[in-house]
C-alpha cells in the first residue's frame, strides 16, 4: 500500500529555496559590469542611456507589480508546480538575449525574467515557512544572507570576465535558473497544509488579515528604502567625500561588505527575541552607520561606520521575512509572502527617488545619508506598532 505521508523537508529543500533566494540578487548584479558595454554595443538605439538602466531595473518592477497575483495563485494552485514553470520562465528569459541579439528581444527576456523572479521569490519564502519551523528557519535565512554576500562578490567577478568576451555572455549566468528546475522536480513536494485543499476561496473560512498585510507592506516597503540608501549609493558618497579612483571604491566596498555575513549570524543568534527587540537593532545599527558616513571627514572612520551599517544589512532580510512568515496565518502564506515581496520592491525601486530628493533638499549627498540615519533612529525608537505574537 503506496504511503500518503508526506516528506519532510531537509537539506536538498534548504539548498533549493537558498538558491532561488540568490536569483533575484542576481538579476541585477549580473549586469552591473555590462551595462556601458550594452551602451556602446546599441549606441545607435534611441534614448539609449535612459533604456540601458531600464534593462537592469526591469525585473525589479515586473516583482512589485505581480508579486502580489503570485501569491494568490501560491494559495490556490499550491507551490511545486508554479515553481516549476516559473523556473522556466526565469531562466529562458535570462539567457534569451545571448541567442536573440536585439535591443527588442534584450527587453523582452528582461521582463520574462522578471515575471518568473516575481513567482520564485514568493514561492520559495512561502516553502522556507511550509518546510521548517521557527529555529531551523532562522538557520536558514542566515545561511540565505551569507550565500548572497559570497555570490555577489563572485557574480561581479564573472560577469566582468564574460563581459569581456561579448556584451551578452554575462547572460549566459541565468541558465542556472535550469539546476533549480531539475531540483524542484526531485525534490520539492507540496507542503502538507496544501494537500488537501480544493478550492482555498470555499472552503477557508478565515478572515483576510488585511491590516497585518498592509502593516508588512508599509514596514518592509520603508526598510527596503533605508537598507537600498548605502548600497545603491555609497560609491556617491565617497566621491562627495573626494574620493574618485574607482579601485579605492570598490576597495572599501568590499572591505565594508565583509560585516554582512557577521549581521547574519547576529540575526541568527537573537533569532528567538522578539520582532521588537529584532527591528530595534536593525535600524540602530543601519542608522548609526548612515551617520556616521555622513559626518565622517576621515576615510577610516567612513569605512568604520560603513562596516557597522553592513552589521544592519546583513539582518535586514532575515529579520524581514521570519517577521512575515511567522505573523501571516498558513492558510494566507503564499498571499503574505507576495505582498511582502512587492513591498520590498516597490522600497527598493523607490530608495534612489527617495535619496535624490533628499540631496538636492541638504544640498549634498553626505547631508542625506545623516538626515536617512536619523529617520531610521526615529523608526528603531518608535516601532511599538508591531505585533509581540501572531494576532
Amino acid at each position: 500500500m503506496k504511503s500518503t505521508q508526506t516528506p519532510k523537508a531537509g537539506l536538498p529543500q534548504a539548498i533549493i529555496i537558498l538558491i532561488i533566494s540568490i536569483l533575484p540578487m542576481m538579476a541585477i548584479v549580473a549586469l552591473m559590469p555590462v551595462i556601458p558595454v550594452i551602451i556602446q554595443h546599441f549606441h545607435d538605439v534611441s534614448n539609449i542611456m535612459t533604456l540601458a538602466p531600464l534593462i537592469v531595473a526591469a525585473p525589479g518592477i515586473c516583482v512589485a507589480l505581480l508579486s502580489p497575483y503570485a501569491g494568490y495563485l501560491t494559495d490556490k494552485l499550491g507551490r511545486r508546480k508554479l515553481l516549476l514553470i516559473f523556473t522556466l520562465f526565469y531562466g529562458f528569459g535570462g539567457i534569451l538575449p545571448f541567442f536573440l541579439q536585439d535591443f527588442s528581444s534584450l527587453m523582452a527576456g528582461r521582463l520574462l525574467l522578471g515575471i518568473g523572479e516575481a513567482f520564485i521569490l514568493t514561492i520559495a519564502n512561502t516553502l522556507l515557512g511550509d518546510y521548517f519551523e521557527e529555529s531551523d528557519r532562522a538557520k536558514w535565512l542566515m545561511w540565505q544572507s551569507i550565500a548572497g554576500a559570497v555570490s555577489g562578490f563572485m557574480l561581479l567577478s564573472a560577469s566582468g570576465y564574460l563581459s569581456s568576451l561579448g556584451w551578452n555572455f554575462p547572460f549566459l549566468v541565468y541558465s542556472i535558473a535550469f539546476i533549480v528546475t531539475i531540483g524542484t522536480y526531485f525534490f520539492i513536494f507540496e507542503p502538507k497544509s496544501t494537500l488537501k485543499k480544493t478550492d482555498f476561496v470555499t472552503e477557508n473560512k478565515a478572515t483576510f488579515p488585511l491590516k497585518l498585510i498592509l502593516r508588512i507592506i508599509i514596514l518592509t516597503m520603508l526598510a527596503a528604502i533605508l537598507y537600498n540608501v548605502y548600497i545603491i549609493h555609497f560609491s556617491m558618497a565617497l566621491n562627495a567625500m573626494g574620493i574618485a579612483d574607482q579601485q579605492k571604491i570598490g576597495n572599501y566596498s568590499a572591505i565594508a561588505s565583509l560585516a554582512v555575513p557577521i549581521g547574519a549570524m547576529i540575526f541568527k543568534y537573537f533569532s528567538n527575541r522578539s520582532p521588537r527587540f529584532q527591528f530595534t537593532l536593525l535600524f540602530a545599527l543601519i542608522g548609526i552607520g548612515l551617520i556616521g558616513i555622513g559626518l565622517s571627514s576621515m576615510i577610516e572612520v567612513t569605512i568604520l561606520f560603513a562596516w557597522v551599517q553592513q552589521l544592519g544589512v546583513g539582518m535586514a532580510i532575515p529579520i524581514l521575512i521570519a517577521w512575515a512568515i511567522k505573523e501571516v496565518p498558513v492558510e494566507f502564506r503564499g498571499r503574505g509572502m507576495g505582498f511582502w515581496t512587492c513591498g520590498f520592491f516597490l522600497g527598493q525601486f523607490l530608495s534612489p527617488l527617495a535619496v535624490s530628493g533628499m540631496r538636492n533638499l541638504t544640498g549634498n549627498m553626505l547631508n542625506a545619508f545623516v538626515v536617512f540615519g536619523v529617520i531610521c533612529l526615529l523608526v528603531a525608537a518608535s516601532n511599538g506598532f508591531l505585533t509581540e505574537k501572531k494576532p
